[in-house]
C-alpha cells in the first residue's frame, strides 16, 4: 500500500489586503507560513523608487560570506558581527545610508515604509533600540543570483540581547519595488536549525545546503510588484535565481519583545 505524504495543514501562505494583528499573532503562534499584501506600494511609487537608486551608492554584502553577491543600500546587522556582537561600525553604516538616502531626493523613507506596514495591526510599533541608540529599518537588496539555504534568529546568532528589549519572537518583511519576469522565487521549508545541520553548513558562507531540508514541506511563492510579504525567518528559506531581470525589495526584520511592543531593525 502506497504512504501518502503528510502535510502540515497550516504551513500555508494568505493573502490579505493589510498586515493585520491576527497575521502576526498568527505566523508567531505556527498557524500560517507567509503573509502577502498584493499593492502594498503603487507600482508608480516602485518605479520611482528603483529610478532614484539608480544614481545611489549601492553597496554589497560581506563577498568572503555571502555568494552568490547580493547587492544592497543601507546596513545589515550580520556583516556587523563579531563573535555574537553587534560592531560600533553598524551605526557609522546606518548614519551614511540614511544621508545617502536623503539626497535621492525621494518623499518616500524606507524607515517609514516598514513602519507603515504595520501600524494598523499594531499600534505599538517602532524601530526597535540598542543601548537606546535607534535601529536603521530598511535595508534595500537586490538578489539576482539567489540566496543559499538559511535562518534568521537574533536569538541565536547574538550572543546577548540584539535589542534593548527581550525579543520573544522574529519575523522579516520584504516589499518588493521591481520583480523579474521569470524566477526569483522565495521558498519556504516547514523546519528550523537542528544541531546536526552544522554538518551541512556551506563552507565559508552563512548558509546550508538544501539537503538539510529534502523531503520537508515546502511553498514556492513569486514575488508581485508593490507586494508586502511577511514570514517567520526562523524557518529555513531561500531565493531562486531571477532568470531574467532584477529583484529589489526593502525589507526589516520585526521582533515582539516581552512587554507586548514590535520592533524593527534591518
Amino acid at each position: 500500500m502506497q504512504q501518502t505524504e503528510k502535510i502540515d495543514p497550516l504551513f500555508v501562505a494568505v493573502q490579505s489586503e493589510m498586515i493585520t494583528r491576527a497575521d502576526v499573532a498568527g505566523l508567531i503562534a505556527g498557524r500560517l507560513a507567509a503573509v502577502r499584501v498584493p499593492g502594498l506600494l503603487s507600482a508608480a511609487r516602485c518605479h520611482a523608487i528603483t529610478a532614484a537608486l539608480a544614481a545611489a551608492p549601492m553597496d554589497r554584502y560581506d563577498e568572503s560570506r555571502v555568494f552568490p553577491l547580493v547587492a544592497k543600500f543601507g546596513p545589515a546587522i550580520n556583516d556587523h558581527r563579531d563573535a555574537g556582537e553587534l560592531r560600533e561600525d553598524y551605526w557609522d553604516a546606518a548614519r551614511a545610508a540614511e544621508k545617502s538616502w536623503v539626497s535621492l531626493g525621494l518623499s518616500d523613507v524606507p524607515r517609514e515604509l516598514c513602519l507603515a506596514a504595520f501600524r494598523a495591526a499594531w499600534p505599538d510599533v517602532e524601530p526597535g533600540r540598542r543601548q537606546r541608540q535607534v535601529m536603521h529599518v530598511g535595508i534595500v537588496r537586490e538578489i539576482n543570483d539567489g540566496l543559499q539555504m538559511h535562518f534568521d534568529d537574533a536569538v541565536r546568532e547574538y550572543a546577548g540581547q540584539l535589542l534593548d528589549a527581550n525579543v520573544v519572537a522574529q519575523l522579516a518583511f520584504n516589499i518588493y519595488i521591481r520583480v523579474p519576469p521569470t524566477g526569483g522565487e522565495t521558498v519556504l521549508w516547514r523546519r528550523r536549525w537542528q544541531p546536526d545541520d552544522e554538518d551541512l553548513r556551506i563552507p565559508g558562507g552563512y548558509g546550508y545546503r538544501e539537503s538539510a531540508a529534502a523531503g520537508i514541506q515546502s511553498l514556492t511563492l513569486r514575488p508581485t510588484l508593490g507586494e508586502g510579504f511577511l514570514f517567520d525567518p526562523r524557518n529555513y528559506h531561500t531565493v531562486r535565481p531571477a532568470t531574467d531581470g532584477r529583484r529589489i525589495s526593502i525589507g526589516c526584520f520585526v521582533g515582539l519583545t516581552d512587554d507586548g511592543r514590535l520592533a524593527l531593525w534591518s
